[in-house]
């Protein structure tokens, strides 16, 4: 089986590299990928400890980074030949997005005073897996008895919802600007460039502001050099993942796949296989060179 976009504890993922091991294991996936948000800490560990003699398959260095294409915030999958060299730039990307996730949780905080709703602070501080959408989540949700009357109860149980559907919309209270957190889509593009990685656009059914996606695609493969598309997602339905493979046929572009697991605090992203082929998966023509396998 194959799986080339997971989370582990490095960004907000359930599990530790060494627990991901195990279960790629225990599930029989031979192409695997760890691409946390934002950081490739897992990968380096991964490699600085030798995991590869653990796991019965094959690990593709990678990582997830949220950019931006005008007003909206995509992610890409960056699949890394050069990871010490790209990690010094992902690096300095986290530290914008880490100064702009303290800040983000003291002004949802203001506008939860400013719509009525109480909330109990976590003792928790921000870092790795936990983001200011999360933490703030969790503050309302502790007087959810009380705030269930004012808004919906979705904006206080449902972290996806909330992150894609609130906290990216510039229609809703908890709307925050957070295009100075992330990097504008041609210097991840540039950056990886250098690096001689493979850039593959993330499960593009999940960015909800962008209603026209075949004409958002279309704009994105005219305007920047992404190398690939990821047809097959839990997201992606099986009719879309079709239309996506067409296009990707159509436009040059390679596929990937991937399950997006990220553990049991998600109950959307609780499997780590996908029923993707090697037919399929054409990227993995480009990744299985020796450039990006870990021995």
């Amino acid at each position: 089986m194959i799986d080339l976009h997971m989370h582990s504890k490095y960004s907000d993922g359930d599990y530790t590299v060494r627990e991901l091991i195990d279960m790629l294991n225990k599930y029989n996936v031979l192409y695997a990928s760890i691409s946390d948000h934002n950081s490739v800490d897992g990968i380096v560990e991964y490699i600085e400890n030798n995991y590869q003699k653990y796991y019965n398959g094959i690990m593709i260095p990678g990582t997830e980074i949220q950019a931006l294409v005008g007003d909206y915030i995509i992610e890409v999958l960056v699949y890394i030949s050069n990871v010490y060299e790209f990690k010094d730039y992902v690096d300095e990307t986290r530290r914008n997005f880490w100064k702009f996730h303290h800040t983000a949780y003291q002004e949802l905080l203001k506008r939860a005073e400013q719509m009525g709703l109480k909330y109990i602070e976590p003792t928790r501080e921000l870092g790795n897996s936990y983001y200011c959408n999360m933490k703030f989540q969790e503050a309302i949700q502790a007087c959810m008895d009380y705030n269930k009357n004012i808004i919906d109860e979705k904006i206080l149980t449902d972290h996806l919802h909330f992150y894609r559907s609130e906290f990216q919309n510039p229609e809703s209270m908890f709307f925050i600007d957070n295009k100075k957190a992330f990097p504008k889509l041609e210097e991840v593009l540039d950056a990886a460039s250098r690096c001689k990685s493979v850039v593959s656009l993330a499960h593009i059914d999940e960015y909800k502001r962008i209603k026209d996606k075949i004409s958002f695609l279309n704009q994105l493969v005219e305007n920047y050099d992404i190398d690939a598309l990821e047809c097959v997602h839990p997201s992606i339905s099986a009719e879309h993942e079709k239309v996506y493979m067409d296009f990707a046929r159509d436009h040059s572009l390679l596929v990937s796949a991937g399950s997006d697991f990220h553990g049991p605090h998600l109950p959307h992203r609780q499997k780590i296989t996908t029923k993707a082929t090697m037919e399929e998966v054409t990227i993995l023509k480009r990744l299985l060179s020796k450039d990006f396998i870990i021995k």
